[in-house]
């Protein structure tokens, strides 16, 4: 992954623990988004070797990126985990709660759009052996994949796609019931794998960003492949790994609005207080 593409992985995880937090575990997010600077900038240099300008230009956009994501975004999730807080307890449909992700899956697109200009001008000036660097770490990374995929086995995938979800349920609501148990467990057979489809876009990802990199002098130019390869990530997709990408999707709100359902008073109690903890250190943080 690249700087675009390593700000969109590192960024994306971030999402992924701030805005699903429904499945958030471990360190609290304070925690963890204070640590966030450190992090971004550990990742990136793992896949290209800045010299002492470039390291601190990276910095000092990662450090502006992430006090305008506290002042802008952070309001915008607590925002809307208050009406998911307040649905849940009072009943949501499956159509609103995927409204509910998408409107926070949003932030992705903001995230794009304030990261490009910083992203063309580090890009713009990396050297040849850096960019070359960084295209061996993304093929020796689709190779990984790629044994990994081979290694794999559908009944152990499936087992530990239960595993992972029934574990992070259970941080949320606490100890589930046997009901609980059986809609992840009917969750998970249903599932499409896409693993395969991913290291395929991967490829395809690489092949593009090889082709914008090459022209990555002229910044004009260099913005605009970008904006395509970041922005619009479903260009790269076929048309059935999109068909199987809102296929999951789906059945994921529909596990969760499945699981509302089941919940006993003390779980749901448990549930929201976590989520208005959540919307606090969103609160705080942003303040």
């Amino acid at each position: 992954m690249g700087i675009l593409k390593l700000n969109y992985k590192a960024l994306r995880a971030l999402l992924a623990v701030l805005v699903i937090s429904v499945f958030a575990s471990g360190c609290t997010i304070k925690l963890a988004y204070n640590f966030l600077d450190w992090g971004l900038y550990w990742e990136l240099k793992d896949y290209v070797k800045f010299n002492r300008d470039q390291r601190l230009q990276v910095k000092n956009e990662i450090s502006q990126l992430i006090d305008w994501h506290r002042s802008d975004e952070l309001p915008q999730y607590a925002d809307e985990l208050e009406k998911l807080s307040i649905g849940l307890e009072t009943g949501m449909t499956v159509e609103q709660l995927e409204k509910s992700y998408d409107n926070l899956r949003d932030s992705w697109q903001r995230i794009i759009i304030k990261t490009l200009p910083a992203a063309v001008d580090i890009i713009s000036n990396l050297n040849d052996q850096q960019i070359n660097d960084f295209f061996d770490m993304l093929i020796e990374k689709e190779g990984d994949d790629a044994k990994d995929i081979e290694s794999g086995t559908s009944a152990r995938t499936l087992e530990e796609r239960e595993a992972y979800v029934s574990e992070k349920v259970s941080d949320v609501i606490g100890e589930l019931n046997e009901a609980q148990k059986a809609l992840i467990a009917q969750w998970a057979r249903r599932m499409e794998p896409t693993k395969e489809f991913s290291l395929v876009q991967a490829i395809k990802w690489r092949t593009r960003m090889q082709a914008a990199i090459a022209q990555r002098h002229d910044e004009q130019q260099l913005e605009k492949n970008l904006m395509v390869l970041f922005a619009n990530p479903n260009q790269l997709r076929s048309a059935n790994y999109r068909r199987v990408i809102e296929k999951n999707k789906h059945l994921v709100m529909q596990l969760l609005f499945d699981l509302n359902q089941t919940l006993t008073s003390q779980q749901r109690s448990k549930m929201v207080k976590k989520l208005n903890g959540f919307i606090a250190d969103f609160r705080d943080l942003s303040g």
